[in-house]
């Protein structure tokens, strides 16, 4: 799952102009900005990071894409309206649950000085645990050709997997790899290779 998070206008016009970087360049670019990102400091060892569910988004853009195309049916009187009334109203109220199941902002804390971390959902503690359930993993992928593709994850018992370098897969292991090996040391979380058995893994918080 991508971060779905609020931002300013200025941030989405930083957003539209990372549209020409590559993954690992866009994540550089905000650690450099952020050496904590995706997470901010609320104290001194203590990190939060706000976000969205991306279902919530998309029941948005369903409800306002059903409710539009509806408008311009009606108003272009197009042949057929009333079958497709069905499968707005379906749309629509997908959109709508989506939305209700999903409207609470979730948060995660990450807490050095007691090395636990807290998954809030709205305002609601949902899971708190020792910081060796939760990581920074780099994530492979494979297409038909053969050609692997590389991201990174953010992931823990009862958290969503969170997308920590966008939409965009990447080519370049080695860059992903150090990026996340940085972000890992910077909140002292354990790091994971794409391969369940590696040399590359780097682990600070082992199971008591």
């Amino acid at each position: 799952m991508w971060l779905c998070m609020k931002t300013s206008p200025r941030m989405m016009l930083r957003n539209w102009e990372d549209i020409w970087l590559s993954s690992e360049e866009i994540l550089h670019k905000r650690l450099k900005a952020n050496q904590f990102y995706p997470f901010t400091i609320r104290q001194p060892n203590v990190y939060e990071l706000n976000y969205l569910n991306k279902s919530l988004c998309i029941g948005i853009i369903l409800i306002t894409s059903s409710f539009f195309f509806f408008i311009i049916c009606l108003l272009f009187s197009v042949p057929g309206i009333s079958h497709l009334a069905g499968f707005f109203v379906f749309v629509f109220l997908v959109g709508v649950w989506l939305i209700l199941t999903n409207i609470g902002r979730r948060s995660i804390i990450i807490d050095l000085i007691e090395n636990k971390y807290e998954f809030y959902n709205y305002r609601y503690l949902m899971h708190k645990g020792p910081l060796e359930e939760i990581y920074i993993r780099l994530k492979s992928q494979k297409t038909s050709q053969g050609v692997l593709y590389y991201k990174l994850i953010l992931n823990g018992p009862h958290i969503e997997v969170l997308n920590l370098t966008g939409i965009k897969l990447s080519r370049n292991q080695e860059s992903l790899e150090k990026l996340g090996l940085r972000l890992a040391a910077k909140l002292n979380l354990n790091y994971f290779d794409c391969c369940d058995v590696s040399s590359r893994h780097f682990i600070r918080h082992w199971p008591h």
